[in-house]
C-alpha cells in the first residue's frame, strides 16, 4: 500500500509540472499574437544649400605680367685715387656735398714740384736757345753738324723733362671724375698719400639702377630697351618708370636666374641705394582667357576642384590652373564659358547636392 501511494505522488508532480509548462507556453503564444504599437517613420527632406554663382565669360585680351623683387643701386660709384706721393694740403667739398665733373676735390703740397718745374723750365729755355745759336753758326760754317745735333738732342730732352715736371705739378690737384655726391672722404688734411691711394668716394645718383634677378624660365620674355614700372616699398609703393638697359649674358649657377638692370631717373634723389623695389615685367598677351576667383578653387590631395551649378545640383569639376593675377586665377582645363561657377557656398556642398542660387553674376 505504501508503495502505491509513492508512485501516485510522483505521477501527480509530473502532471502538475506539465500543466505549468503548457500554461506558460500558451501565455507566450498569446502575447506574441497581440497586435503591437505602430511606429510611423517620417523621411525628412534635406533643404538645398544657398549659393551664389558666377557665369563664366572669357577675357578677350589679358596681359600676363611678372612681378619680381630687387634693390636700388647707384648708377656709378667711383673711388678717386691720387697719382703722386705727397701730403694733403687742402680739401674742398665736404661729405654729402654735390660735386661736378672736373671740380677740384683736394690739393697736395706742391712746393717741391713747383721748384722742379721752375728748374726744368730754365734748363729747357737754355738748351733751346743754345740749339738755335749753334744752328745759326752752322749756316756760317763756324761749327760742325755734330755739335748742332747734340744741342738739338739736349733741347729735346730738357723740353721733355719740363713737360714731365709740369704734369707732375698738375697731379697735385685732384679733380672729380664725374658729377655726383661726395659720399665719403677717405683721407684727412695733413695725411701722406701714395700713388693709387683712394682719397674720396663719389656716387652718381642722378640716375639709379634697379637690379633684378629674373628666373630662367622667364628670361625669354624680357627685352632690352622695354619700359618697366618699378614700385618702391619705402615710398608708399610709388611707381617709377624706367628702361631695361642691361641683361647679363650669364646666369647665376646657384639660382639659375639672370641679372638685369632697369635705369631710372632720380632728379630729386628720392631713390636711394639699398631700397627694396618690385619690377613689373610684361611677358605676353593672352587671348580668350577664362579667369575665376582664386577663393572658389578648393585644394585637395589629388588636385584642385571647383563646383558648378547644373539644373539645381552641385557638380564637382577637377581643374587645371595657370597664371595668377591678384585674386583671380586662369583655368586651363575643367571649365568652359557659360558654366555657372559656385563662388559662395561652394565649401558647403558635395557632388549631386541640391542648391538654391540666391545671386548670380
Amino acid at each position: 500500500m505504501a508503495e502505491k501511494r509513492s508512485t501516485w505522488h510522483r505521477v501527480r508532480k509530473t502532471l502538475i509540472s506539465l500543466v505549468i509548462m503548457l500554461g506558460a507556453l500558451a501565455a507566450v503564444v498569446a502575447i506574441a499574437r497581440m497586435p503591437g504599437r505602430t511606429v510611423d517613420v517620417v523621411e525628412r527632406e534635406i533643404p538645398p544649400v544657398n549659393v551664389e554663382t558666377l557665369v563664366l565669360k572669357p577675357v578677350p585680351k589679358l596681359a600676363d605680367y611678372l612681378e619680381l623683387p630687387g634693390s636700388i643701386e647707384p648708377n656709378a660709384i667711383v673711388e678717386v685715387p691720387v697719382e703722386l706721393s705727397g701730403k694733403i694740403e687742402e680739401i674742398g667739398p665736404k661729405e654729402g656735398d654735390p660735386v661736378r665733373e672736373g671740380e677740384v676735390i683736394l690739393h697736395l703740397d706742391s712746393r717741391l714740384l713747383q721748384a722742379e718745374v721752375n728748374s726744368a723750365r730754365a734748363q729747357a729755355e737754355f738748351d733751346r736757345k743754345n740749339y738755335e745759336r749753334l744752328a745759326e753758326l752752322l749756316k756760317r760754317g763756324v761749327v760742325n753738324r755734330n755739335q748742332v745735333e747734340e744741342a738739338e738732342a739736349r733741347a729735346t730732352i730738357s723740353g721733355a723733362n719740363y713737360e714731365v715736371a709740369r704734369t707732375n705739378l698738375a697731379k697735385t690737384v685732384v679733380y672729380s671724375p664725374l658729377t655726383g655726391i661726395l659720399d665719403e672722404l677717405l683721407r684727412e688734411v695733413g695725411e701722406y698719400v701714395a700713388p693709387g691711394d683712394a682719397i674720396a668716394r663719389i656716387v652718381d645718383v642722378a640716375k639709379v639702377k634697379a637690379s633684378i634677378q629674373v628666373p630662367e624660365k622667364d628670361t625669354p620674355y624680357i627685352r632690352q630697351g622695354s619700359e618697366i614700372a618699378v614700385s618702391v616699398d619705402a615710398l608708399d609703393n610709388r611707381v617709377f618708370r624706367g628702361k631695361l638697359t642691361y641683361i647679363s649674358e650669364t646666369a647665376d649657377p646657384s639660382t639659375r636666374s639672370t641679372r638685369v638692370e632697369i635705369t631710372l631717373n632720380n632728379p630729386n634723389r628720392r631713390l636711394r641705394a639699398g631700397m627694396i623695389v618690385r619690377a613689373k615685367f610684361r611677358r605676353r598677351t593672352l587671348s580668350d582667357v577664362l579667369m575665376v576667383p582664386l577663393a572658389s578653387v578648393i585644394p585637395l590631395e589629388e588636385g584642385r576642384v571647383v563646383y558648378v551649378e547644373v539644373d539645381g545640383m552641385a557638380e564637382k569639376r577637377k581643374v587645371e590652373l595657370g597664371l595668377i593675377q591678384g585674386t583671380e586665377v586662369q583655368v586651363l582645363d575643367g571649365l568652359k564659358p557659360g558654366d555657372r561657377l559656385i563662388v559662395v557656398g561652394h565649401r558647403l556642398v558635395g557632388p549631386g547636392q541640391r542648391v538654391q542660387v540666391t545671386q548670380s553674376s
